[in-house]
């Protein structure tokens, strides 16, 4: 019972957030001018703003931050490093460079979704090349992964360097988090994708929590390297798949798994779930404050979460003395 009331919870808590998201931005809305625009045949200036534009960011959000919470969790575990988040691989770097190209060359928002995923996998399989080919442990796939991630960076500086300012200005809000481009046709596909990944990322519980003992330990009750690579892929994808629909968002696989392996201590088979609940409600309240303290401008809520993610940083130091 102690199980199921805290999953409640956790959904209640995401309920409020969802309806507090519902109300605040540029133009605040009352619970009774929601209930309204809510309403089948309603025409009004609420109806358009909150079904046409906050509801697709609300959603965008949920599926952001449930897959780089997942994503980070699964990173942290198959790495064995507290501070390994989805962009470890280089995955911000490819999609960086693939949306910025999509971006220069004045191409359809769609292409940029497709550039940026393109360009996360690519990176990944380069890394997961290296790994196989050389035989990386731990530490050396963490720098490969960093060091892919600015070759791509210097590669979108390049093209920075070589574009109108219009674009490069239309690229940096891409790279700072961005959720304004929501759109239902995309939403759909996201969603039913990074609900199957989760669930597989669910099924490899035992194989995570034994891996917390390290990896002789591990691999002499049985967690096999194509075990291994499956978990790796799914973070990745996860990873991938919220970069190419948000932008570059930091910090949210690097918290959220911290924060929820505290309240709900090691264990994978609830660790992931709410480290999703956690993700999802943590994302949407910072993409509600961008839209909120500066009207009638817009904080990217990459900015938002970090200046969280540097708060975060200061308190860890501070506790494990780093």
């Amino acid at each position: 019972m102690n199980k199921l009331w805290r999953y409640i919870l956790f959904l209640f808590i995401l309920i409020i957030l969802v309806f507090f998201a519902l109300m605040a931005g540029t133009e605040f809305y009352s619970p009774r001018d929601i209930i309204h625009a809510l309403t089948p045949g309603s025409d009004s200036t609420a109806h358009t703003i909150i079904t046409g534009i906050r509801i697709p960011r609300i959603l965008l959000a949920l599926v952001t931050g449930a897959a780089l919470a997942v994503s980070g969790v699964l990173f942290q575990s198959i790495l064995k490093n507290p501070l390994a988040d989805p962009f470890i691989m280089g995955v911000s770097g490819g999609a960086s460079l693939g949306a910025s190209l999509a971006i220069v060359f004045s191409l359809p928002n769609i292409f940029i979704v497709i550039f940026s995923f393109a360009g996360s996998i690519f990176v990944v399989l380069f890394v997961h090349f290296m790994s196989s080919r050389h035989s990386f442990g731990t530490s050396s796939l963490i720098l490969t992964g960093i060091s892919v991630s600015f070759i791509m960076s210097s590669g979108v500086l390049l093209i920075f360097a070589m574009s109108r300012s219009q674009d490069v200005h239309r690229a940096m809000m891409w790279l700072m988090g961005d959720l304004s481009q929501a759109r239902y046709d995309m939403l759909a596909g996201a969603g039913i994708s990074c609900g199957i990944l989760i669930l597989l990322a669910l099924r490899y519980h035992k194989h995570l929590d034994i891996l917390s003992f390290g990896e002789q330990f591990s691999r002499n009750l049985g967690v096999t390297g194509s075990e291994l690579r499956h978990i790796f892929w799914i973070a990745a994808l996860l990873s991938a798949l919220s970069v190419s629909l948000a932008g570059v968002v930091g910090f949210v696989g690097l918290i959220i798994p911290h924060l929820a392996r505290s309240i709900f201590g090691p264990e994978h088979r609830k660790l992931i779930p709410l480290s999703a609940f956690c993700g999802a409600g943590f994302l949407i309240l910072a993409d509600t404050t961008g839209r909120s303290i500066a009207p009638p401008y817009e904080i990217p809520v990459g900015i938002i979460t970090g200046f969280a993610g540097g708060i975060f940083f200061l308190i860890y130091m501070t506790r494990r003395r780093v």
